[in-house]
């Protein structure tokens, strides 16, 4: 029996069958290289969409994600991407994923802190990654407080707050969206995305 990941990436590429190419990659910011075949960028790896299938085809930095069905997952929502029919500019205001669930998620902790299990207690480490990934430091809110910018997706800016932890509280690291974002994605496969980014970056930190 096929796993939900597989059944939910041939439903994707069901659905790119009716896509027009031309079309999206204009509105999304997608590099085109043949009538339906985009290019999509995802940290530091580069992905091949189309009508038949969405494959990696370039890899900048090597990272090897550990969750079962992690490259289905992280394909389907780049299709999704494609699928979109948003057509707006980032509002750059920021916001977490949780804002977005209607109530669902309470709280801003609603998925484990891996990155600050990863990055804690070394924010020369992360400051290393993050310049790697083309990360913009943007400004250190207060004494241990820093704010990074990227560009997760072409039209899905994010911001990165790093709070340094201490003795009595855990190094944490929260992802901010622009609030545009829910445009593009209905809220699970916008979820997907936050976890494949998470998972991404994490990936890249433990094997530095």
């Amino acid at each position: 029996m096929k796993k939900g990941y597989e059944v939910t990436y041939e439903w994707v590429i069901k659905l790119l069958q009716n896509c027009d190419f031309d079309e999206s990659s204009r509105r999304l910011g997608l590099k085109q290289v043949a009538q339906n075949s985009v290019l999509i960028d995802f940290l530091e790896r580069t992905y091949i969409i189309a009508k038949d299938g969405i494959e990696l085809a370039e890899q900048k930095i090597a990272w090897t994600p550990k969750t079962e069905g992690y490259d289905y997952n992280l394909k389907s929502v780049l299709g999704y991407y494609l699928l979109s029919e948003a057509n707006l500019e980032p509002g750059n205001d920021f916001c977490l994923l949780t804002h977005f669930s209607g109530g669902v998620f309470g709280n801003g902790n609603a998925w484990p802190d891996s990155l600050g299990k990863v990055y804690g207690n070394d924010y020369k480490k992360f400051c290393r990654i993050a310049e790697k990934l083309g990360m913009v430091f943007e400004t250190e809110k207060r004494a241990g407080q820093y704010v990074w910018s990227y560009t997760l997706l072409p039209k899905i800016p994010i911001k990165i707050m790093y709070y340094e932890g201490d003795d009595e509280y855990p190094t944490t690291l929260q992802i901010l969206y622009d609030k545009t974002a829910i445009q593009f994605y209905k809220f699970e496969p916008l979820a997907v995305l936050h976890i494949c980014f998470i998972e991404g970056l994490a990936a890249i930190g433990k094997q530095e």
